[in-house]
């Protein structure tokens, strides 16, 4: 993306997928308009994060644009591009903007215009993307769009792609404040974690000496308040803590995640992790200078993303 060259973008629909042509407006020159008319077919817009200024005033084109040709509309688009959008100017020159979802591929259903610019900024590039649908011949059939990308040596990007991009390096949570927490079993160093993008809270909690320990053992707790308010007989959830609290209290190192669900909303459990839980996990641990670990149960979401992390098991 770093190249004037459009990526093809694959994103998940609600009949399959879509395709589009997605670059920087910070390119979009007259050849480069041209040419996405030309291999996309389809109608363009601009893509802006939440964060850009005058985002939230941008409003639907609902008059006749002013008159412009390939060039001056090109310039249009780039100029948005710098530090002045103005939300004006596009609506005015009859070009489309739509703004992304403050959580972008994060958040609960992602868009064309989520997946857009975070795309853009994944590749350092700004918080504006042109995007322009690509439609494809009714009998080009399902490799149409690698012959597309093939001929025109395009780049093939997919949602899931920029979803486990922003999983690896962004951080998935905030961290709160730091207690000493007296337990039956002996202190622990509780720490507190926001995920913004759910509004869960979470806690990790360390033994006294977990510090000095070259590879304290993980515990993977997900919240149950059946069993760990009530100690019902219906699940192992508060033996399952309470053994690992008395681990930590043996050996004075450990370390317990103590994942929570949505507000009034418990977490699902099921065998395993799903991915946003375990690259939260991991997030976590490297947000405290863990270097390395063991794991007390492990499944292969856990493992991937400890190493998308950096984080020996």
């Amino acid at each position: 993306m770093r190249a004037a060259n459009p990526v093809v973008l694959e994103v998940p629909g609600g009949a399959g997928s879509a395709a589009f042509l997605v670059c920087w407006a910070g390119h979009g020159s007259a050849e480069l308009l041209g040419y996405t008319a030309r291999v996309a077919g389809g109608p363009s817009f601009l893509a802006v994060s939440p964060a850009t200024p005058q985002a939230t005033r941008v409003l639907p084109v609902n008059h006749r644009p002013v008159a412009c040709t390939i060039a001056e509309r090109a310039e249009i688009i780039t100029s948005l591009a710098g530090p002045g959008f103005d939300a004006d100017t596009a609506r005015r020159a009859g070009i489309p903007v739509v703004v992304a979802d403050a959580q972008g591929t994060l958040g609960a259903a992602p868009g064309i215009a989520e997946f857009a610019v975070d795309l853009v900024q994944a590749a350092g590039l700004g918080q504006l993307a042109l995007v322009t649908e690509i439609v494809l011949d009714d009998g080009a059939g399902p490799h149409g769009l690698d012959d597309l990308a093939t001929r025109r040596a395009l780049v093939r990007v997919t949602g899931q792609e920029i979803i486990a991009e922003r999983l690896r390096t962004q951080a998935l949570a905030v961290r709160g404040p730091e207690v000493v927490l007296p337990t039956d079993h002996g202190l622990v160093l509780a720490t507190g974690y926001r995920d913004p993008h759910t509004g869960a809270e979470h806690l990790v909690l360390r033994g006294p000496a977990t510090e000095r320990s070259a590879r304290p053992v993980v515990h993977v707790h997900r919240e149950c308040p059946t069993g760990d308010l009530f100690s019902s007989l219906s699940c192992s959830c508060r033996s399952e803590l309470d053994a690992a609290l008395v681990d930590i209290a043996g050996s004075r190192s450990g370390i317990v995640m103590y994942l929570r669900g949505k507000p009034g909303r418990p977490l699902h459990h099921g065998p395993h992790l799903d991915d946003r839980q375990a690259h939260l996990l991991a997030f976590m641990l490297q947000d405290l200078s863990v270097p390395r670990i063991q794991l007390h149960r492990s499944d292969p979401q856990q493992r991937a993303a400890l190493t998308a992390r950096g984080i020996p098991y």
